[in-house]
């Protein structure tokens, strides 16, 4: 995302600067230019602006040098989870070169990374790769499941394969309707800040059939069955 103003320029610094040296610039201006220290609030306002954008991790520099290249990878969720240590092709002059990239846990969209590989600096842009159950809320992750009505009449758990690829019985609970949730706690994405998972919300959808003179029989024999 490009922004008409760089924030690294408005602190007075490089964009490749840790972040400390983003919070000392960030608190030698706020002296400045704060309007409680004379200053004009839009200039403060600038400095906060670009001190938050930085932080937040939602502005990509401008690549000022050759020697820098941006490449973007598309993390699942498991990754998310679990963190990545894998090798990415990456095409450079015509040629492919492999790299090996390590993402902590925790890493979601916009997050960069900086790799260096025979000269050459590249900074890892995260993206998220869409799942076929899950979708991700905040570090929460939500997914639709249907249930029959035999199944819940009798209790029977159900069985899901969890964000990580691990098989998960669940138990009903005794009230139970379309529009129920589970919640699992400690099941969703991982926030390297807290170093916690969120919660799996699994929400459910009742299958009740019409019942007729050609189902009813079936019906009831697998009510019977244990």
């Amino acid at each position: 995302m490009k922004k008409k103003i760089n924030p690294w320029t408005v602190l007075g610094i490089e964009p490749d600067s840790p972040f400390a040296d983003v919070k000392k610039a960030y608190k030698e201006k706020s002296h400045i230019h704060h309007p409680d220290k004379g200053g004009n609030i839009a200039d403060w306002l600038k400095l906060s602006d670009a001190y938050e954008t930085i932080k937040q991790s939602n502005y990509v520099p401008i690549l000022q040098s050759n020697s820098t290249q941006m490449v973007s990878i598309n993390l699942s969720i498991r990754e998310q989870i679990l963190g990545m240590d894998d090798i990415i092709v990456v095409e450079s002059d015509s040629k492919e070169l492999y790299i090996n990239v390590s993402i902590p846990p925790g890493a979601v969209k916009g997050d960069k990374f900086k790799v260096a590989k025979d000269d050459q600096n590249y900074i890892i842009n995260i993206k998220e790769k869409a799942h076929l159950c899950f979708t991700r809320q905040g570090t929460s992750l939500i997914m639709y499941k249907k249930l029959s009505i035999v199944d819940v009449l009798k209790r029977t758990p159900i069985v899901i394969e969890s964000p990580t690829e691990e098989l998960i019985e669940i138990d009903l609970p005794d009230e139970l309707q379309t529009g129920s949730i589970l919640t699992l706690p400690g099941h969703g994405l991982y926030n390297r800040k807290t170093r916690k998972r969120g919660s799996l919300k699994i929400h459910l959808q009742i299958d009740i059939p019409v019942l007729n003179e050609h189902n009813t029989e079936d019906f009831i024999t697998r009510l019977k069955n244990d």
